[in-house]
């Protein structure tokens, strides 16, 4: 019984101890998790203004009748009470069908990025600490903020040229 015992402790102490190693992140791993983060951050921000653009400039469908489709989730009795027309809806359909599409897109390029440049381990482990520990949280923000800012220079260097 006194062996069982000791042997419990002994294996919780161990367990206690793995669980307060800390994890710890090089400069160079924040890197490359902050490049394609930065990345998705500008695909989702001309994503966002295209969805935009095509919901703007439809001639069939204005901005306001798209939200109200979109709300229907297409529940027929919905688009009868907005007297939604069949041209509204075909052109709602259109510019859904592209924006999941383009989303799709994006997400296959996402996912091979994160395989490729990040890693799938890598990439999970420090997703979990960056929810957790302040100070990987920090220093990835730090980075994080740097490659945004750098760029940011870079477009505007672009579009002045």
């Amino acid at each position: 019984m006194k062996k069982a015992v000791l042997m419990i402790c002994m294996i919780a102490y161990f367990g206690v101890v793995n669980a307060q190693e800390e994890i710890t992140f090089s400069d160079e791993e924040l890197t490359k998790y902050a490049t394609v983060m930065v990345w998705a951050e500008k695909q989702k921000e001309v994503m966002t203004e295209t969805y935009n653009g095509w919901i703007n400039n439809d001639q069939t469908l204005e901005a306001a009748r798209f939200v109200k489709i979109k709300s229907a989730g297409g529940d027929s009795l919905k688009l009868q009470k907005f007297e939604v027309t069949d041209e509204e809806l075909v052109a709602f359909e259109q510019i859904q069908t592209s924006y999941d599409s383009m989303t799709s897109s994006f997400k296959e390029v996402y996912i091979g990025k994160i395989k490729g440049d990040i890693g799938a381990g890598l990439y999970n482990s420090l997703k979990k600490e960056l929810k957790s520990n302040d100070e990987i949280k920090t220093r990835y923000q730090a980075i994080y903020e740097g490659l945004k800012n750098e760029s940011a220079t870079e477009e505007e260097e672009e579009s002045e040229e």
